[in-house]
C-alpha cells in the first residue's frame, strides 16, 4: 500500500482509503461506492458458515487487483486515450483456471493483513508489480463464486507509477498484459458469451484471446455503472465452447454443464448478466444439456 494508506487501518471489503485519484476516475469511484457497481452483479452469497459447500470445497477468502493507468490530469468523465487495465493470461497447462484471462489475484493467506496486502502480493508475485507506485483507492464489496467456494474481493487501484511488468513464472502466467481501456470498451470487440445450459455473461475480444467470466463481468459492471459504456450489440451472442477453442486462450477445462447449473439454480443467486442490464440467463432449448454427473473433484467444475 502507498502514501497516507499505508498509515491508515488496514481496507476490508466496502472500505474506501481516501487516497487521491484522477478526475477522469471520479465516475467509477462513485459508482463503486453508491452501491451501482454491485448492483450490476449477480447476487450471491456463501455459506452462513463460510464452511465447505455441497461437494466438500472449502471456503477461501480471495482478492484480486483492478489497476487501471492513465493521464493523472485527465479530467473525465471518460477515460483518456492512454488509460489501460492490468491483465494476465494464465498458462494454458495449469489446472486450475489454465488459459483464462484475469486480473492478478489469488487467495489471502493468512500472512496477509487482509485483501489489499493479498492483492499486491499476488501481482508482484505473477507480474513482478511493484507496489510502491500504486495507489489503493477502494476494496469492493465481495463477490461469491459458488463452484470454486471463494468470497472475492475486487481491489481498485490506480497505478500512479506504471513500471514494465512481465511474467515472473511462465509455467503459471502465460502472459502479461497493459489493455487499452478503449479497446475494452470499443463495441466491435465485445459480445455476449452462453452456454448451452444458459449460463450468459459478459465478453471481450483482445486480440485473439477472450476475456470472459468473472473478470469480464467485474469489467462490464465497472464500465456500465461509470457511464463508460458505449453503444455496442447486446443481441450478438455467441456460443461459449466455440468461442474459447477458436481463440488463442488454450483453456483445457472450459465450463461445463454442471457448473453452469449450479450457478443458475442457486437459490441465493439471481439470473443477472454481469454489467448488461436487461440482459437474463435462461436456457437455449436448441441445444442440448451435457452430462449433469460430473466428479466433484473434476477441475471442468470450476471455471473461474
Amino acid at each position: 500500500m502507498t502514501g497516507s494508506a499505508r498509515d491508515s487501518p488496514v481496507p476490508r471489503p466496502g472500505d474506501v482509503t481516501g487516497v487521491p485519484h484522477p478526475g477522469w476516475m471520479d465516475p467509477l469511484m462513485a459508482a463503486c461506492t453508491d452501491g451501482s457497481f454491485d448492483g450490476l452483479l449477480p447476487r450471491r452469497r456463501p455459506p452462513e458458515d463460510r464452511g465447505p459447500n455441497e461437494v466438500g470445497r472449502p471456503h477461501r477468502d480471495a482478492a484480486v487487483l483492478v489497476l487501471f493507468s492513465g493521464s493523472a490530469d485527465a479530467p473525465g468523465p471518460h477515460p483518456p486515450e492512454d488509460a489501460r487495465v492490468l491483465l494476465t493470461h494464465r498458462a494454458p497447462t495449469l489446472r486450475s483456471h489454465s488459459g483464462q484471462i484475469s486480473f492478478p489475484g489469488g487467495g489471502v493467506d493468512d500472512t496477509d493483513s487482509g485483501p489489499v496486502e493479498a492483492a499486491l502480493r499476488e501481482a508482484w508475485e505473477e507480474t513482478g508489480l511493484e507496489s510502491h507506485g500504486v495507489d489503493v483507492l477502494a476494496v469492493l464489496p465481495e463477490l461469491y463464486i459458488p463452484v470454486s467456494n471463494y468470497s472475492v474481493a475486487p481491489v481498485l487501484a490506480y497505478w500512479r507509477e506504471p513500471m514494465e511488468v512481465a511474467s515472473v513464472d511462465p509455467a503459471e502466467t502465460a502472459r502479461v498484459m497493459t489493455v487499452p481501456v478503449g479497446e475494452l470498451l470499443d463495441p466491435a470487440n465485445r459480445f455476449l458469451l452462453r452456454h448451452s445450459t444458459g449460463w450468459t455473461g459478459p465478453a471481450f475480444q483482445h486480440d485473439d484471446l477472450v476475456v470472459w467470466g468473472f473478470t469480464a463481468g467485474i469489467l462490464a459492471a465497472m464500465f456500465y455503472s461509470a457511464g463508460w459504456d458505449l453503444d455496442w450489440d447486446t443481441e450478438d451472442v455467441r456460443d461459449l465452447e466455440q468461442t474459447l477453442a477458436a481463440s488463442a486462450n488454450g483453456e483445457q477445462y472450459r465450463m461445463s454443464a454442471e457448473e453452469a447449473r449450479r450457478e443458475s439454480t442457486d437459490p441465493l443467486a439471481d439470473r443477472t448478466v454481469a454489467g448488461v442490464p436487461g440482459v437474463r440467463s435462461g436456457h437455449d432449448p436448441d441445444r442440448a444439456e451435457e452430462p449433469l454427473d460430473l466428479p466433484a473433484d473434476d477441475p471442468r467444475r470450476g471455471y473461474r
